[in-house]
């Protein structure tokens, strides 16, 4: 584990969005070291005063340590405005993405913005995060508080805002889509600039290659090795320049408002599914399996859900496998039944929200730990699924299917998992999407292959690439 040493200060001031304008709408003209939005509303991300990189079995709890010794002090030494006071995520926040297996060749990551970005509850804010031994002579001779002033106003420029008062904006050389009051509209980004000459390129292995995986899992279920088996595949999108994710993350925030858009480290998509959220001892999340495709009617897609055994036995394992993962940390675990219809753009989803209360004060990076991997993602039972994941993909997942979220000073946290987007490379210049689909006895691989397309279709929208 690697990390910046030295002690950290932070200063959070609330602040005004110009009108009309959420913080999804000022994506396309920001360079986001994380993002995590839900309806245009949560935390942005810009530069880094600690970046954390981990590897192996012992991730979770590496980054859980590097909280508790210099993120959570912060809860103390650098308070609050009384009018954000008990708002999850405001305050200094670290952007976290862990990778899917600990025999993954890629880095978990723990990012801690020096500067963020927050909207939630109807209030605006922005918290800036130094390192005393790094700040200027001059700022020490001055009053505290002009010092701090000074500090917030010098990286707001470095990253194209600026401040006047309590109202938060753009300089106006980095507006997108400006109208005459300084807002801006996610709608009226060119998708163009997101990724210019794009190409979508084979993956890791052909579509056949998954064709033959899926025959193979499903024999393995046919000889009763294992119940559930969840097998992803992989492409890529090859782009002439590296690709801007503020705009690619605003195209994803616009289409696809009702999930989670995220960046931590080098993923980025829009997912639906919520792994564990924590507010206090306070626990909740969103089981999704069982998927229809977007282009079905709503009625349709709620009789195939509903009343399909194979869709209703796939879901029915992901959301035991989450209720039994979290049951030695939590208690008073209550999952919806029977089960919701999901309506997204792209995919109709089964899903299950589950609540209850953590027993201990079990910090939230280690509850995400209990709670990966889930049916959902990997199968049933999880040893022989993973075992067989890892000899039928043939992929190293990276962070894809992983823990991707937040966790803030004090301990609240979102863990999503870091489905519906892709991981990206060569110095940007290309992006590798991966889709994965829950096999069980009676799966056809050719539906399976299908929904893979389904699932990757918010990004390719996003990158302005066409499906096949």
């Amino acid at each position: 584990m690697t990390a910046l040493p030295g002690s950290l200060d932070a200063t959070t001031l609330v602040v005004d969005l110009p009108p009309g304008t959420t913080l999804a709408d000022m994506l396309p003209a920001l360079d986001p070291s994380g993002v995590w939005l839900l309806r245009g509303e949560g935390l942005i991300g810009l530069g880094t005063a600690a970046h954390i990189r981990t590897r192996g079995a012992e991730r979770f709890a590496e980054l859980a340590e590097w909280h508790e010794q210099h993120l959570a002090p912060l809860a103390q030494v650098s308070p609050l405005p009384e009018e954000l006071t008990g708002i999850p995520g405001a305050g200094p926040v670290a952007l976290t993405s862990i990778t899917y297996s600990s025999a993954s060749a890629a880095d978990s990551h723990l990012i801690l913005p020096e500067l963020i970005l927050g909207s939630a509850e109807g209030r605006a804010w922005i918290t800036t995060v130094i390192r005393p031994s790094a700040l200027d002579e001059s700022f020490e001779a001055e009053d505290d508080d002009d010092a701090a002033l000074r500090r917030v106003h010098g990286l707001l420029a470095r990253h194209s805002l600026q401040l006047h008062g309590r109202r938060l904006s753009l300089v106006p050389s980095h507006s997108v889509g400006s109208h005459s009051d300084g807002s801006h509209s996610a709608g009226q980004t060119d998708r163009l600039d997101a990724a210019a000459a794009t190409s979508l390129i084979q993956g890791t292995h052909s579509e056949q290659h998954y064709l033959r995986a899926v025959r193979s899992g499903v024999q393995a279920i046919g000889h009763r090795r294992l119940e559930k088996l969840v097998l992803a595949r992989d492409v890529v999108v090859a782009a002439d320049a590296p690709l801007a994710p503020g705009p690619v993350l605003a195209a994803l925030a616009a289409d696809y408002a009702d999930c989670w858009t995220y960046l931590a480290g080098d993923v980025l998509g829009a997912t639906p599914e919520m792994l564990v959220k924590i507010r206090g001892r306070e626990l909740s999340a969103r089981v999704l399996a069982g998927t229809v495709d977007g282009g079905t009617g709503l009625e349709q897609a709620r009789a195939m859900l509903l009343e399909d055994p194979k869709q209703r036995d796939e879901h029915r394992l992901a959301a035991q496998s989450l209720l039994d993962q979290l049951a030695p940390v939590a208690q008073h675990l209550h999952a919806q039944d029977p089960p919701a219809v999901l309506q997204l753009p792209n995919v109709f989803h089964l899903s299950t929200d589950v609540t209850g209360q953590l027993t201990a004060q079990t910090p939230a990076l280690l509850v995400a730990e209990r709670a990966h991997p889930t049916a959902a993602i990997c199968g049933t039972p999880t040893a022989t699924a993973a075992e067989l994941i890892s000899t039928l993909e043939g992929l190293d997942r990276g962070a894809f299917s992983g823990p991707v979220g937040w966790i803030d000073a004090y301990g609240n946290a979102d863990f999503g998992i870091a489905l519906r987007g892709g991981i990206l490379e060569e110095q940007g210049t290309q992006i590798r999407l991966f889709a994965g689909c829950g096999i069980v006895a009676g799966s056809v691989p050719e539906e399976e292959l299908a929904e893979t397309w389904a699932k990757m279709r918010p990004m390719l929208g996003a990158l302005g690439v066409r499906q096949p």
